[in-house]
């Protein structure tokens, strides 16, 4: 389903023009006298030109775009089915453009905010004309990508439906790629960026709040020798794991390190970014891990690892590596998917009262 655009270009106290949300639908009517209603859902925004109108109204704005939107939200994957995909139904046109991964953002006046967190009512200050007036939104949508100009595919963990009825917390975990690269400067072509921007740095402290780093990458991958590309005062921990990889004692033992940060972390409120080189495969498994344990459904397990494909780096859910872990959990104990997640941590050697906290930490 196509999201709809609704516009009023003059305040709703002077002119013919209006919309007001009822229940869960959007009516508009314009000047000739026509009226049409819409499902809240399928409206992206409601926007006026004039202060007079951010004063009196309630906007409703998403931050997906519509690529990812549709593509999260107009089929399920076949767990039982591993040898298609669907992501060029949606990655490419109609919503092609230079950053696919990047979020919308909300423009109030002359000013636009970024990295909002769906479904969240925020009071936020408008200028247009010098003239500063506040105004009240709700944001909608899901999936909270994160607009960075230096790093691409960083997106925040939070907001999956889980089989308790609950979401994965939002603010807590975010992934993406690496901040400070060994690798040769990439074409413009590869549409890949792997080197935070003084602005990134402060997106990533200031409005994210990220206080600790989990660096999966090799040593022979890191510039840094041991300290966080956002500075000293960020908790820094680097345990390198091997992709596709659940049964070797090595790579159970860097799992378990990566989880205790994680908890550790979570626990002191401590917001963590994790990524690996391109934060797609080391990285996607260890948060298709993370996911599964918190109770996602497979389908959205696949769609989180494919996510990365609209910033470039394609990957696809019958990927070896992915495919090869997801296999592994599946054959794995337990009468729901939740459970096989549980007792492959158990078998790494997360202890009963490690997972019952950090589920109980991170959903909500």
């Amino acid at each position: 389903m196509r999201r709809i655009f609704i516009i009023a270009t003059c305040a709703l106290s002077s002119s013919g023009v209006w919309a007001q949300v009822v229940f869960n639908s959007v009516s508009v009517r314009t000047r000739d006298g026509q009226i049409q209603s819409y499902a809240i859902e399928q409206v992206d925004s409601i926007t006026f030109d004039t202060i007079r109108s951010v004063q009196t109204n309630k906007w409703y704005h998403t931050l997906e775009n519509p690529g990812i939107a549709d593509y999260l939200r107009d089929f399920e994957y076949d767990p039982s089915d591993y040898t298609y995909h669907r992501l060029f139904d949606y990655r490419g046109e109609p919503y092609l453009d230079t950053r696919q991964d990047w979020p919308y953002g909300v423009t109030l006046g002359d000013t636009t905010y970024y990295n909002l967190i769906p479904d969240k009512t925020y009071t936020l200050l408008s200028s247009k004309d010098g003239v500063l007036a506040p105004v009240t939104i709700r944001t909608l949508g899901q999936i909270r990508m994160i607009r960075a100009e230096g790093v691409d595919n960083v997106r925040d963990l939070g907001g999956w439906p889980t089989a308790s009825g609950k979401r994965i917390r939002y603010g807590m975990l975010y992934r993406g790629v690496e901040m400070n690269t060994m690798l040769m400067p990439l074409p413009q072509t590869a549409r890949s960026a792997h080197c935070l921007t003084d602005n990134d740095k402060r997106i990533f402290i200031e409005e994210l709040g990220i206080r600790a780093e989990l660096d999966l990458r090799s040593l022979k991958e890191i510039p840094s020798n041991g300290i966080s590309a956002l500075g000293i005062d960020i908790v820094y921990a680097n345990f390198n794991i091997v992709n596709g990889e659940i049964s070797s004692t090595q790579n159970r033992a860097m799992l378990l390190s990566c989880f205790r940060f994680i908890s550790e972390q979570v626990e002191a409120g401590n917001p963590i970014y994790i990524h690996c080189v391109w934060g797609a495969d080391r990285t996607g498994m260890l948060c298709m891990l993370l996911e599964g344990l918190l109770g996602v459904g497979q389908s959205n397990l696949d769609k989180d690892y494919e996510l990365s494909s609209f910033a470039g780096n394609t990957r696809y859910r019958y990927d070896s590596n992915y495919l090869n872990v997801i296999k592994k959990i599946v054959d794995l104990e337990g009468s729901t998917l939740q459970e096989k997640f549980r007792n492959c941590w158990r078998m790494i050697g997360a202890t009963d009262a490690e997972l019952d906290r950090f589920i109980e930490m991170m959903t909500d």
